[in-house]
């Protein structure tokens, strides 16, 4: 019965396909779409610990905290001599089109903007819509939690004077100098009595110990300070987790951070969901993103993506969205692919199916479904073609064998082989890794090479009488 659906769906996506007058594309650009998230920015480092050397004194060296450096480690620094990974890798909590409209909406005199992510305990500065520096922070404790919302900056002071609040010890105003919480750097905040300061107790950076303002490295203050003027916008938000995308490698990043004022429950749904709304729900790694929230590491993990490559010919090709391992195959956006296969590809209104043409071959799917059209035959895909982003990525390997194309895998490089492309050239006959199951290097098949073209589509009027459009029906679904 199943299978008859499946069958009954194709006849419809052929019919529907057919009676096109025009090629149609992608509704959404999933580069645009991917551009819009959050960035992702600095690079991990590694650090050789000497013996049981202070873990506040080699954060400050990197410019973050000790708790950071106890969260990304995930143990009991006790013993010494430990190979720590030190979290010099963000994402940052809001995008540029974010931090644009709260500049805005504020009417900053700067493009400059700062926003502090309190569940992960650090601080952003924003030029121009792009984080140019992120720096840790000590915030509220349970009781005097640190508000959230949108601020500007009203005021700013160096070697300010403490004037002690109701709650204070201090019955009298505290001058510059050591004793002074406030340290030698004040900037307050258009919410009375909370600003941002420096610290005379910086071994409290990363931790929840203010009675609700943002405290900082004194050397941090002071670079902050030079770079905020009054009227800069604040924005202080709370997110236990946050999605990122690094355009460099194409791949989606995900962060987990603690829950310290239990307002949240961080689930791998609610990632789902997160993502739904980006429309990539469904190229999500689910094991990934189980293992991210597990635990607040406060460290990106990849939860789209790969570091896997693909190379046609020798020639690496460059993806918006890097190859997501799905089923045994590599899932890819889909022009790319084809065009360095020399072949031509219709995208369907909203990504409803791609088609495929090289020469004689060609390739009909339909992104959700396992089961292609190849040559005529239903045939199953290891794994079924998506939608990212409303951008269909297909199974590189199963596309590329289907339009002619041989195929083997470099596990030394990780990349994806591909011999038959536009510009078909034979593989190199000399000893290299094996690339096929049965330990023998791939070679390539005869094929027929494809016609030259510059357009972008195939004309429906060019296909062969096999495509020719169906009797009418009624849909059975």
């Amino acid at each position: 019965m199943e299978r008859h659906k499946t069958g009954m769906r194709w006849v419809w996506v052929l019919a529907a396909l057919l009676s096109l007058g025009r090629p149609a594309g992608a509704q959404y650009s999933l580069k645009e779409t991917l551009s819009r998230m959050p960035p992702v920015f600095g690079k991990p480092q590694q650090y050789q610990r000497r013996g049981r050397e202070s873990i506040y004194e080699i954060a400050r060296r990197f410019g973050v905290s000790a708790s950071a450096v106890h969260n990304a480690n995930e143990g009991d620094l006790t013993a010494g001599d430990e190979a720590l990974l030190i979290p010099t890798a963000h994402i940052a909590p809001a995008a540029a089109w974010e931090v644009a409209a709260l500049v805005r909406d504020l009417e900053a005199p700067s493009p400059v903007a700062v926003v502090i992510n309190l569940p992960e305990r650090n601080l952003y500065v924003y030029r121009a819509g792009r984080p140019i520096a992120c720096y840790p922070v000590a915030i509220g404790r349970r009781g005097w939690e640190t508000p959230t919302g949108d601020f500007t900056i009203v005021n700013k002071r160096k070697n300010p004077t403490w004037f002690p609040p109701k709650w204070a010890i201090e019955e009298k105003p505290v001058p510059p100098g050591p004793k002074n919480p406030l340290g030698d750097r004040w900037m307050g905040l258009s919410e009375p009595g909370y600003g941002i300061h420096a610290t005379n107790a910086p071994a409290t950076i990363g931790r929840y110990r203010s009675h609700g303002c943002i405290r900082m490295y004194p050397e941090h203050a002071h670079a902050l300070y030079e770079m905020v003027s009054v009227g800069t916008p604040v924005k202080i938000v709370y997110r236990t987790f946050v999605l990122g995308y690094r355009p460099e490698e194409g791949i989606v990043y995900l962060t987990r951070h603690p829950d310290p004022y239990q307002l949240e429950k961080p689930t791998v749904e609610a990632v789902r969901e997160s993502l739904r709304q980006w429309g990539l729900a469904e190229v999500m790694d689910e094991e990934a993103a189980a293992a991210a929230m597990e635990e607040p590491r406060g460290v990106p993990v990849p939860v789209i993506g790969s570091q896997v490559k693909v190379a046609v010919d020798g020639k690496r090709l460059h993806f918006a969205l890097a190859p997501i391992p799905r089923g045994g195959d590599w899932l890819v956006p889909v022009e790319p692919l084809a065009w360095a296969l020399g072949a031509r590809v219709e995208i369907g209104p909203q990504g409803g199916y791609v088609l495929l043409e090289r020469g004689a071959s060609r390739i009909l799917l339909s992104p959700g479904d396992r089961e292609a059209v190849i040559a005529g035959q239903m045939v199953t895909l290891p794994a079924a073609p998506q939608l990212a982003a409303g951008y269909p990525v297909v199974p590189a390997a199963a596309v590329a064998r289907a339009l002619g194309a041989s195929v083997g895998f470099d596990f030394s490089t990780k990349t994806v082989l591909i011999w038959g492309g536009a510009r078909a050239a034979p593989p190199p006959r000399a000893p290299g890794p094996t690339l096929e199951p049965g330990g023998a290097p791939a070679s390539p098949r005869a094929h027929r090479s494809p016609r030259p073209h510059t357009t972008r589509y195939c004309s429906t009027a060019a296909r062969s009488g096999r495509w020719r459009r169906p009797r009418p029906m009624s849909p059975r679904w």
